[in-house]
């Protein structure tokens, strides 16, 4: 007894963690931000941009230094050059030795160069960055619309569903109706077979739209994520100044960041390249060090033995790189590339605006479509309404009422298409905008009441 109640206490907050609560976009659209692979890899190549960067800037202050170490077998050698071994069969014993070798060099000149390739590594960093906002504005918007295409897939199920039920509730007066053809007997019948295979399609793209949104938010793909909207609703547009979108479309954008950083980027290295034709001077130096027991220590300094020795030395050094063609070419190259991304500055400043005001555009239209269906939403259910009620006072009047169904059933579905395209639209602003927030989700919709 004891064994099962610890048991049940252990397994217990592992399946509370199974059970995720009820998430709204915003939950989505945060845990997408963090846990997405496309935006995970952006991550990493910032990282190792940043890492590249950590390099730049050491090299620009601190000395490169290298060390050498050797160990191994040598021939033992007693005496010295006035007292040879007097074994010259050169079949001498082994023994051990150990030799060390520690190098450094300092740039002076020109130091320039050093903080041009540090400008070069910090707008990598930048170029990264752009990339890394654009992977996280790509995985929003693919958010929103998986988010409202489940909900609006939830939706016509729920619509299917209702006119299935409709239709079960009037199939025994409409056969028993003479007032209609038999014609219409039919396509009552073909309506209802029609109904069970959208009802099968839409159940199959709802277990789709889930499984597609818990993969983009990063969730795993069998993750059973459940929304906490109750019904597809428009999104709550907060108020924007336009003129002031257009003026920051540019600039805030990730195109936009990524060929700005680009343009710094390539202008730095043309400077780096031009700085090649300057001399490099450089404070350079080391010591060595070598002990090999089985060998005599020669303090001759005009005696060398590589396996028993001790020296160092510091000096001043000046590089000078003869190869002008080459450099020149190299600058030559570097310029071509700056040159051609400052050449595209001005096309994708235009491209960013017109893409923004296509944007604004598809939302101002969905907005009024959004406006005309209700208001035929509105009409189509008065004439449902109207139709029902005189189909209750004159029996006779059902074709009446098999119109007015059918058209309120094809605006429902317009109508809900239609809130679906605004919300799109809306995300699809969002983007063009360079991700700047200009919605909410609908508060109605999460009501729990």
């Amino acid at each position: 007894m004891k064994l099962l109640l610890a048991l049940a206490l252990f397994c217990t907050p592992l399946l509370a963690q199974e059970q995720l609560q009820p998430v709204t976009l915003n939950d989505l659209l945060q845990h997408g931000n963090e846990h997405n692979m496309d935006v995970a890899a952006a991550r990493w190549k910032m990282a190792a941009s940043a890492a590249q960067l950590r390099k730049a800037e050491s090299a620009r202050f601190l000395p490169r230094l290298r060390l050498d170490i050797e160990s191994g077998l040598v021939p033992e050698a007693k005496g010295d050059i006035f007292n040879p071994p007097a074994d010259t069969s050169g079949l001498r014993p082994l023994g051990p030795f150990s030799r060390s070798e520690l190098e450094f060099i300092q740039p002076i000149y020109p130091i320039s160069r050093g903080r041009q390739l540090k400008s070069a590594a910090e707008n990598g960093v930048s170029v990264d960055a752009a990339d890394l906002l654009d992977a996280r504005v790509q995985s929003a918007y693919e958010i929103k619309k998986l988010y409202h295409g489940q909900l609006l897939a939830q939706e016509l199920l729920d619509l299917v569903q209702r006119l299935q039920n409709d239709l079960e509730e009037q199939r025994q007066e409409l056969e028993e109706s003479t007032a209609l053809p038999i014609s219409n007997r039919y396509k009552f019948e073909l309506a209802l077979i029609d109904l069970a295979k959208q009802e099968r399609e839409a159940r199959a793209q709802l277990d789709l739209a889930r499984r597609a949104l818990a993969w983009q938010a990063g969730f795993d793909e069998t993750t059973p994520l459940q929304i906490r909207a109750r019904w597809l609703a428009p999104v709550t547009v907060r108020g924007f100044d336009l003129d002031q979108l257009r003026e920051k479309a540019f600039m805030e954008r990730p195109d936009g960041r990524k060929l700005q950083a680009g343009i710094a980027a390539k202008r730095a290295l043309r400077d780096a390249a031009k700085g090649a034709y300057k001399p490099q001077v450089y404070l350079g130096g080391g010591v060595r060090f070598a002990i090999a027991p089985g060998r005599t220590d020669q303090h001759n300094p005009f005696v060398k033995d590589e396996f028993n020795l001790f020296n160092g030395a510091v000096f001043l050094g000046i590089r000078q790189s003869l190869e002008f063609h080459l450099m020149a070419a190299d600058v030559a190259k570097a310029d071509a590339e700056y040159r051609q991304l400052a050449s595209m500055e001005k096309r994708a400043r235009q491209g960013a605006q017109l893409d923004g005001q296509r944007a604004f555009a598809q939302y101002r239209r969905a907005e009024d479509d959004l406006e005309a269906a209700r208001e035929s939403r509105s009409l189509a259910r008065q004439w449902l309404k109207e139709a029902k009620e005189e189909y209750e006072f004159d029996p006779d009047q059902i074709k009446e009422l098999i119109s007015a169904f059918e058209s309120w059933a094809h605006i429902e579905q317009q109508y809900l298409q239609s809130i679906y395209d605004f919300n799109i639209s809306v995300a699809d602003l969002e983007k063009a905008s360079g991700g700047i927030s200009l919605s909410e989700e609908n508060p109605d919709a999460l009501r729990d009441d």
